[in-house]
């Protein structure tokens, strides 16, 4: 193979490889932990960890379903757009229950994926503000 030729394919080659479809590569089944604190009701509280399985599924090249199921608690799905290592969690309804009030919240997510890991930021909010969340770590750990 002449050089001119081997320089080209080694380009292509890597193209390709860095052109990869990230949403293809972050595919799969996660097990998921949230954790932080809100203001309900214009008091800060620790709210319960959440814990379960997550799936990440592929709808495109830069979007996918995803998919919650808690270990004690809902399940609930939105989608996820991603530019590069960012992940972005569409606006979901959500309840979340603090001591004996149900409150219907909007979340969203915000944050990175490295390797197996998706680290974000999760937000929760009602309509009347007396439930608002916009700190809570959302940690992703991919299974294998």
């Amino acid at each position: 193979m002449n050089c001119k030729l081997h320089s080209f394919l080694l380009v292509v080659l890597l193209a390709m490889i860095s052109c990869q479809d990230q949403v293809g590569q972050l595919s799969g089944t996660y097990s998921y932990k949230i954790s932080g604190v809100a203001m309900v009701d214009s008091v800060t509280r620790v709210l319960s960890d959440e814990t379960g399985a997550m799936d990440l599924i592929r709808i495109n090249a830069d979007s996918a379903l995803v998919t919650f199921n808690a270990l004690r608690g809902p399940a609930y799905s939105t989608q996820a757009v991603l530019s590069g290592k960012q992940i972005r969690l569409l606006p979901y309804q959500r309840t979340i229950s603090v001591g004996v009030t149900n409150y219907t919240l909007t979340a969203s997510a915000e944050g990175t994926a490295y390797d197996n890991t998706l680290l974000m930021q999760l937000k929760y909010c009602n309509a009347d503000s007396t439930f608002v969340a916009d700190s809570l770590t959302l940690i992703c750990k991919k299974n294998r």
